[in-house]
C-alpha cells in the first residue's frame, strides 16, 4: 500500500501520475476487500466505483464541491480517500465507521444517505440554495427505477443551475436490474453517442475503469456551463474475481449463518404456498435475493414481481393484484417500507384489501446503522385502520402464519428480524386471529410478555429468575394488533412485564397501559421496555439490545428491581 499510505486527504491524490493513480486504485480494492470480508458490508458495489472515485477526487475539490451518493453504499473508496484510511478497519463496528455517508463522521460527507433515488432531489435543493462549488450526483443505475428520481428529474430540467449527473451503469441493483430504464441503458451501451438524456447533454459509454478517460470527461463536465449527464459503464465487483462472477452474492457480505434465518424460512414457505395456490404472488422492490425469494422467482417467474427500487409502486400495484382476486405478499425491509407509508394507508388499508406485508429486517439491524434500523413499523402501521400486525417467535410460527394468511381477507403485516432463528419452541398453538399463546403457565403472579425473536431472551431470563427463586409465566404476544384482550383481562391483579423490540408508540405495553387506565384498574402492575426513540449507530444486534435493556441479563435485573 505504498501509494495509498501517501494519501491523507484528496489534495494529496492530485499530485499523482496516471500510473500512480492506477496503483492507488489497486490498493483501494485490496483494502476494501480485506475489511469488508472481515466486517461485512457492501463489497461488489464499492469495488465497481474505485476508479471513478479516484478520478472524481483528482478533478474536483471536495468538500467545496459536493458529492452526493445514490445509494450511499458506493462510498467506501471515497471514505478512505477523505482521511479515513486508519479507521477503515472499524467499518460497521461499534463506534467505528458507518457503511454509508454520514455528515457527523466527516465534513466530506454531504448528506446521510442509506436509501435510494434521493440524490437528485437533494441536488436540486442545494443548487437552488446557491452552494459553493459544483454539485455532483453519483447515481447507481438501480436507483433510477425509483419514482423520486423522476420527480426530481422533472424539476432539474427546469433549473438554470448546473448539476453534474453521473450514472454508474453496472446493469445491477442488488439483483439484476429491471424495467424500462434498464432496457434504455442497454440500448445506450450498444449504440453510444447517438443518445441524449431527455433534454440534457449526455456523454455516453465512458469506460468506468479507464482513469485517464474518466479524468478527461470529468474535466469537461467541470468546465461545462449547464447540467449534463455522464454515462459511466462499470463492472460490479471489479478486481475481485468471485464478486465479478457473482455480484448479487457479493453485493452485501456478512458472516455465514449456522442456523436457518427467518428470511430463508419465508422464501421456502412462499414457494410451498405457490405450489398449491395459483393466486399467490410475491412482490419485491429490487430485493429478490435479499428477501429470500430467489427460488420462488426461478420456479414461478410470472408470479414474482420485482418493480425495482420503487416501494410505493410495489404496494399500490399489490393493491391492484388484490382487486383482481390475487393474493399478494409484499416482501420489503422494514426501513424501506417507510417510504411507502401513504401507499399502505391510502391504497391498501382504506380499501381493506388482503395484502400481506412480509417485513424483513424488523428490529435492530446492527451493522448498517441509523438508516436501516427496523424500529418504527409497529408505530406507523399500528396507526392505520384495518391493519393487523403479527410477530412470529420462530420458523414454525412464521410458516403457520403465512399459511393462515391465505384466507385472511384484510391487510396483514408480519414482521421478523434479519437474524438466525435462535430458538425452536415446543409450544405451537394453532393461529387464531388476535389470540396470544402461553409458553409457560403455572398461575404465577408475575407474567412476562414478548414476541418475535425477543421472546427467546425473555425465556432465558425466566430460567435465570427461576434459579434465583422468582417463578414467572410467559406469554407469546404474537398478535400486536389486535391484542388478546381476553388474555390480558385474565392477568388483572398480577405484575405484568412487556419486552418489545420496537419503539413504544402503538406497542403492546402502550396498549396495555391504556386499557388498564381506561378500566380504572389499580390492582395490576404493568411495566415494560421498548426501544427508546433515538437514533442507533453501527453495532451488533446483541450490543444494541444490551444498550436498551433487552438482553437476557438486563431483563432479569429489570424484573427483580420492580418486584423488590
Amino acid at each position: 500500500m505504498q501509494i495509498l499510505d501517501k494519501i491523507k486527504l484528496p489534495e494529496d491524490l492530485k499530485k499523482l501520475s496516471l500510473e500512480e493513480l492506477e496503483l492507488l486504485a489497486s490498493d483501494l480494492r485490496n483494502v476494501i476487500t480485506k475489511y469488508t470480508l472481515a466486517n461485512g458490508g457492501h463489497l461488489a458495489s464499492n469495488l465497481g466505483v474505485v476508479d471513478l472515485t479516484c478520478a472524481l477526487n483528482y478533478v474536483f475539490d471536495f468538500p467545496k464541491d459536493k458529492l452526493i451518493f445514490d445509494v450511499g453504499h458506493q462510498c467506501y473508496a471515497y471514505k478512505i480517500l477523505t482521511g479515513r484510511l486508519k479507521e477503515f478497519d472499524t467499518l460497521r463496528q461499534k463506534d467505528g465507521l458507518n457503511g454509508f455517508p454520514k455528515r457527523e463522521e466527516s465534513r466530506y460527507d454531504t448528506v446521510n444517505s442509506g436509501h435510494a433515488s434521493t440524490a437528485l432531489s437533494i441536488a436540486c435543493g442545494m443548487a437552488r440554495g446557491n452552494v459553493d462549488g459544483d454539485i455532483i450526483c453519483l447515481i447507481g443505475d438501480g436507483a433510477m427505477t425509483g419514482g423520486l428520481f423522476f420527480e426530481a428529474l422533472n424539476d432539474a430540467l427546469t433549473l438554470d443551475k448546473k448539476i453534474i449527473f453521473i450514472i454508474n451503469d453496472n446493469n445491477m441493483s442488488i439483483s439484476d436490474n429491471v424495467g424500462f430504464i434498464n432496457e434504455y441503458l442497454k440500448i445506450v451501451r450498444k449504440y453510444g453517442n447517438e443518445f441524449t438524456f431527455l433534454d440534457m447533454e449526455m456523454l455516453n459509454n465512458i469506460d468506468g475503469h479507464n482513469i485517464s478517460d474518466l479524468i478527461g470527461k470529468l474535466r469537461y463536465a467541470k468546465n461545462a456551463k449547464k447540467t449534463l449527464v455522464l454515462h459511466v459503464v462499470t463492472k460490479k465487483g471489479k478486481g475481485f474475481e468471485d464478486a465479478e462472477l457473482n455480484p448479487s452474492k457479493y453485493h452485501s457480505v456478512g458472516k455465514p449463518n449456522s442456523k436457518p434465518t427467518y428470511c430463508q424460512v419465508f422464501g421456502d414457505t412462499m414457494t410451498s404456498l405457490a405450489d398449491k395456490n395459483d393466486n399467490v404472488f410475491a412482490i419485491t422492490a429490487a430485493m429478490t435475493d435479499g428477501t429470500g425469494l430467489s427460488a420462488f422467482a426461478e420456479k414461478y417467474p410470472q408470479r414474482l414481481v420485482d418493480v425495482g427500487i420503487a416501494e410505493g409502486h410495489a404496494v399500490t400495484m399489490s393493491a391492484g393484484l388484490a382487486l383482481a382476486g390475487k393474493k399478494p405478499y409484499v416482501a420489503i425491509y422494514s426501513t424501506f417500507l417507510q417510504r411507502a407509508y401513504d401507499n399502505v394507508l391510502h391504497d391498501v388499508c382504506l380499501n381493506k384489501l388482503p395484502v400481506v406485508f412480509c417485513i424483513d429486517r424488523a428490529g435492530f439491524v446492527g451493522g448498517d446503522g441509523e438508516t436501516h434500523q427496523g424500529l418504527y413499523d409497529v408505530a406507523y402501521l399500528g396507526a392505520m385502520p384495518n391493519m393487523s400486525l403479527f410477530a412470529p417467535k420462530d420458523g414454525e410460527e412464521l410458516k403457520s402464519v403465512l399459511s393462515w394468511s391465505q384466507e385472511f381477507d384484510c391487510p396483514l403485516a408480519i414482521r421478523y428480524p434479519k437474524s438466525e432463528i435462535s430458538c425452536d419452541y415446543t409450544v405451537h398453538t394453532p393461529i387464531e386471529y388476535g389470540k396470544w399463546e402461553w409458553i409457560k403457565f403455572s398461575g404465577s403472579q408475575v407474567v412476562l410478555i414478548s414476541n418475535g425473536e425477543t421472546l427467546a431472551d425473555v425465556c432465558q431470563s425466566a430460567e435465570i429468575l427461576k434459579a434465583q427463586g422468582v417463578d414467572v409465566d410467559i406469554v407469546n404476544a404474537r398478535f400486536i394488533r389486535p391484542y388478546d384482550e381476553q388474555l390480558l383481562d385474565s392477568l388483572k391483579g398480577r405484575t405484568v412485564f412487556f419486552f418489545e423490540e420496537y419503539i413504544a408508540q402503538n406497542s403492546l405495553y402502550a396498549q396495555a397501559l391504556e386499557k388498564f387506565n381506561k378500566d380504572q384498574d389499580d390492582s395490576t402492575h404493568v411495566y415494560g421496555i421498548n426501544i427508546p426513540n433515538v437514533t442507533y449507530p453501527v453495532a451488533t444486534r446483541s450490543q444494541l439490545l444490551k444498550e436498551v435493556g433487552l438482553d437476557r441479563d438486563s431483563i432479569v435485573e429489570f424484573v427483580k428491581s420492580k418486584l423488590n
